[in-house]
């Protein structure tokens, strides 16, 4: 096994924007652990010693969304460069090289609506993306081993501001309870709040906590900037506990009390082509409002708001008929929750 990099200076991110279709498998050795360029984006490392963690690390799902590439690529320089010594098993994919050359969201479809095998009713190069990155996840999580905790951190940028800078989206649980620890996890990582979902979804994160019972999140980490112009200071909350992590083989533990939890109450989606949202394009993730609001319309529905301080979050009507247009949430209290033996 070579210990020489395809990527000049430990430039994973240069390397995957240069070959953002297709590149040739190969494999190297750093100090400690054995890593395998198994396509374009798609980086498994594997330590030599043994260890009880599987990490799944995705950054640019969407494409335009480029300050956790950057803040990920910033991390494999410093595990290349053996300053970072990693002991937990790690897999980073870079999810749409593609759109992020563009500086698009994506080129045909929305990426994070495509997994569960959602993919399979799409013929376009995000629906052929998303599958490639299920059958990789799949072998990843299937070469550790089974007693392994299973973990996966899908990061984001959001389109709009937000009234909670950075927050987390905790997948639908059917009922089986969260875990305390990864929101600990969270909380040491400098987040707001968390969405707790109320129906199953075919995103990422959902894909990879239904599929393979590892601890899943969608992370949200502020607004899309383009490439070079994103404060990566923001993000060093996340930074510094994905650090440790990788280090310790130990999750870090911050205080659930310093986050604000919301559960998700409706999902708004555009029914017809006349479909409206009655908001501004600048009002924030996390906006309420007012008991009765008529929020969205069209000539088929109106949605109106059913409790005062119930809040939007990801509202965007620029989509297809049949798709989501916003979710509305609602504060919730953390001691309320059910959580999962650890």
């Amino acid at each position: 096994m070579p210990s020489l990099f395809s990527f000049q200076n430990g430039d994973f991110l240069a390397y995957t924007l240069a070959n953002p279709v297709e590149c040739e498998p190969q494999s190297f050795q750093i100090q400690g652990a054995d890593l395998y360029l198994e396509d374009t984006g798609i980086l498994r490392i594997e330590p030599s010693q043994p260890t009880s963690i599987s990490l799944v690390i995705s950054v640019g799902i969407h494409g335009n969304e480029t300050g956790p590439i950057e803040l990920i690529n910033n991390l494999l320089k410093d595990i290349f460069s053996g300053e970072l010594i990693l002991n937990v098993r790690l897999l980073v994919l870079i999810g749409n090289p593609v759109s992020s050359n563009a500086g698009k969201r994506f080129i045909d479809v929305n990426m994070n609506r495509l997994f569960s095998g959602a993919w399979k009713t799409f013929d376009c190069p995000e629906a052929k993306r998303a599958e490639n990155l299920e059958n990789v996840v799949q072998r990843f999580y299937e070469k550790g081993s089974e007693s392994d905790v299973r973990l996966h951190y899908d990061l984001h940028t959001a389109i709009r501001g937000s009234e909670y800078e950075q927050f987390a989206v905790y997948p639908f649980d059917h009922g089986s309870g969260y875990s305390k620890s990864q929101l600990n996890f969270l909380a040491a990582s400098g987040l707001d709040a968390v969405l707790l979902s109320h129906q199953p979804t075919t995103t990422f994160s959902y894909y990879t906590h239904l599929t393979y019972g590892a601890h899943a999140f969608t992370v949200e980490l502020g607004k899309v900037y383009p490439f070079g112009q994103n404060d990566l200071s923001r993000f060093s909350g996340i930074d510094s506990s994905l650090r440790s992590l990788m280090a310790t083989s130990e999750i870090p533990q911050g205080n659930l009390s310093s986050l604000t939890v919301f559960a998700v109450k409706d999902a708004l989606i555009k029914d017809a082509e006349d479909y409206t949202l009655n908001i501004g394009s600048d009002v924030k993730n996390f906006t309420g409002f007012d008991k009765g609001f008529c929020l969205a319309q069209s000539s088929l529905s109106e949605y109106r708001v059913a409790l005062d301080g119930d809040a939007i979050i990801f509202p965007n009507a620029q989509v297809p008929v049949g798709q989501r247009t916003g979710l509305i949430v609602r504060l919730t209290q953390p001691e309320t929750l059910l959580f999962i033996k650890e």
